[in-house]
Formats: C-alpha cells, sequence, structure tokens
C-alpha cells in the first residue's frame, strides 16, 4: 500500500494486545476524553508493528486470515506476514523487468496479493518465519526496497536482462528476509505450507471478494481498480453502490466476519495516537458523487490496509467501525486499535476483501456470485 514515499520510512511503534471476542467493553481517550463502547468483535490476534515496512496489505490480510481460521476451525494461529510478502518480490520483479520499467515496483500491494500468495505458496506460523535476523526486534525493509530497486534499474539500463539477475535478485531477499521454509513442524506434525493451508487453515483463497464503489465502472460487476498497487491489474474487484458496499461491511461484522480493508488515511481526522478516525464534517453524510470526485482527483487514494475486526460506537450512539491497525499497541490509547466513523469509512474505503458468504443474499443475486 502507499505509506511514505521518502528515501527513509518514519519508525512506528511496537507490539501486542488481544481484544476479547463478542463482549462489550468501554474504551476512553485519556488526550480527548472521547468515549467509545465496543457493540461486537470477531475474534482476532493482537496487534502487530509493521515497523519500518511498507508492507501493511499482508500485515492487513494475514491478520484477516487468521480470524478466518478461527471462523471456521475454532482455532486462532498466528501466521506469518513476511512469507507473503518474500514471494510478492519477485512476481513484482518479473513484472518490472518485462514493462521495462514501465511498471509499480515496491513494498507495496492490494490486499488480494495475500490471498494470491496463500493460493501459490501457502502459509507458514508466524514463529516459522518471522523475517529476523539474530539480534533484530523489528522489521527494517528500508534498505531493502531501496536495493531490490536500484538492482532492478541496473538490469534494464543494461538492456538485455540476463538469465542470471534472477537468481541475484533472490539472494538480496534472501539476505534480507531470509528463506521461506519448505516444511517444518506444527505440532509435533510436519507440514509443506500448501498442505498446512489446505489440512490445518482451510482457507479456500477462491471464496474471498474485494469489493469497491465507483461510477466510473458498472455496478454489480467485476472490474480493474485502477490504483498504483494493483500491480496484477486484477480485475475482480466487485462494485457495488455506496449503500450496498457499507450494508455489506455492517452486516458481515454483524454476523462474526471480518474485513481486510484498504483505503485513505490522509484526513486530518484519522488521529492514529488519539485512537479514532472522522471527517472533518461529521454532521453531513458523504455522498456516492463525493466519494468520486474525492477519487478522481487524488484526494482519496490507497493509503493504508487494516483488518476491520467489528462495531463500535461513540458516547452519542453514533456508528464506527472497530479496526485492529499495524503500528503495534502503542500507538494510539487502545492497544493498536481505532475507531473510524461510519462516515469516514463510506467517504475513504477504497476496497476491502470479505468471504462471499457474508455478502447480503440480494446483493449475491444481482453481481452473479
Amino acid at each position: 500500500m502507499k505509506r511514505l514515499h521518502t528515501a527513509l520510512l518514519s519508525l512506528i511503534l511496537a507490539s501486542t494486545l488481544e481484544l476479547q471476542a463478542q463482549e462489550p467493553s468501554n474504551n476512553v481517550t485519556p488526550s480527548t476524553n472521547k468515549h467509545f463502547s465496543i457493540l461486537t468483535q470477531a475474534q482476532h490476534s493482537p496487534a502487530k508493528d509493521q515497523a519500518r515496512t511498507n508492507t501493511c496489505w499482508n500485515f492487513a490480510t494475514s491478520s484477516f486470515m487468521e480470524s478466518e481460521v478461527a471462523r471456521i476451525t475454532g482455532n486462532l494461529i498466528e501466521l506469518s506476514e513476511v512469507f507473503g510478502v518474500r514471494y510478492a518480490y519477485p512476481l513484482k520483479a518479473d513484472a518490472y523487468i518485462r514493462a521495462q520499467a514501465h511498471a509499480n515496483f515496491w513494498e507495496g500491494g492490494n490486499n488480494h496479493d495475500a490471498m494470491d500468495m496463500l493460493r501459490l505458496y501457502g502459509a507458514v506460523p508466524r514463529a516459522q518465519f518471522t523475517g529476523l535476523k539474530t539480534g533484530e526486534e523489528k522489521l527494517d525493509h528500508a534498505e531493502l526496497a531501496l536495493t531490490t530497486k536500484a538492482f532492478l534499474d541496473a538490469v534494464i539500463k543494461g538492456g538485455s536482462p540476463s538469465r542470471s539477475w534472477r537468481p541475484a535478485f533472490e539472494g538480496i531477499l534472501d539476505a534480507y528476509i531470509g528463506k521461506p521454509p519448505q516444511q517444518f513442524v506444527y505440532q509435533a506434525k510436519v507440514y509443506t505450507p500448501q498442505s498446512f493451508r489446505d489440512q490445518v487453515l482451510k482457507i479456500n483463497p477462491d471464496d474471498y471478494v474485494e469489493i469497491t464503489s465507483f461510477t466510473h465502472h458498472p455496478f454489480y460487476q467485476k472490474i480493474r481498480l485502477e490504483i498504483p498497487d494493483n500491480w496484477t491489474h486484477n480485475s475482480h474487484y466487485l462494485n457495488l453502490p455506496l449503500a450496498d458496499m457499507v450494508r455489506t461491511m455492517s452486516s458481515a461484522l454483524q454476523h462474526g466476519y471480518t474485513l481486510s480493508w484498504g483505503g485513505d488515511t490522509s484526513e486530518k481526522g484519522y488521529k492514529v495516537k488519539e485512537g479514532y478516525a472522522v471527517l472533518e464534517d461529521e454532521s453531513k453524510t458523504p455522498t456516492q458523487e463525493e466519494r468520486q470526485q474525492a477519487f478522481d482527483n487524488w484526494r482519496s487514494t490507497d493509503d493504508h490496509s487494516m483488518h476491520m475486526v467489528g462495531l463500535s460506537q461513540d458516547e452519542q450512539g453514533n456508528p464506527y467501525f472497530l479496526i485492529k491497525n499495524s503500528y503495534g499497541k502503542n500507538s494510539g490509547p487502545f492497544e493498536g486499535h481505532l475507531h473510524m466513523s461510519k462516515n469516514y469509512v463510506m467517504m475513504k474505503t477504497i476496497y476491502f476483501m470479505v468471504h462471499k458468504d457474508a455478502i447480503p443474499a440480494d446483493i449475491r443475486a444481482k453481481s452473479g456470485i
């Protein structure tokens, strides 16, 4: 996802919390005295820290997969966030070389990339592949991002890519991230990443749909969303009218599903340190036309991915969505989570991923799902 574009990425904060599922609780922001009541939340793992990486797409969707595994099997298993990142890098490099640099190459991605990596390569438990070397406590991909881009640009500048560039590129990834395990032991049984996916996680990547809402494409059809991090040119985003998009989100969360969310976090009212996100004028409900204009003039862009895990409300009863972020538990007052107003969600959601069964039946029928 697009987060920072400077050479050295800003240091984000550190690690963990677990919120208990389905039990109403109260959170108070000391700095603002803003009060939230959690209405419902699905089971999910503690907040993690993406640190000096721009790989929120895989942090969000790995967390989303964890909640899906818990929903399907009853077991909450923490998954490696860097496993999918390690496998996505060479595919991005292939696309960049073939396009002779006329393509997007950097750390970011879309949430379907994580599902694509699950489909192609499987998954491993978090403990089996952390991406950290001896003595390291936090991920730091700043140098990796610069080095891989410079390497690929040098290959392109040479004018005729040799057979050696790909193994050399893999060597860079091995040096910074490590070699992903080909097999491992989990609960006294040996698995490959693929058999772990099929036998333990029991997630079918084909069961998941990404949903968006923009008027420059027809509604209730699959479309290609024109955002820079859609480097695979994925054309399977389901485009829904705004009302149906928000209804799908609320209904899914009410029925125990979660969402892997991608959207804009550039508004002044997006306040990580205060633990909430609101629009500048919360009294006005966003319209479909306003969403479209903000997308077309780049005010709403694909900034960040997070895991939407529940519903909440403020002290006045206004609706909010509960979101697990990936900046660590010290990034705000709610142990790595924040409350996003319904109006913010309506205006600033670029897309989200959800299990197809969580989509209301009438919308599935209209969409051919």
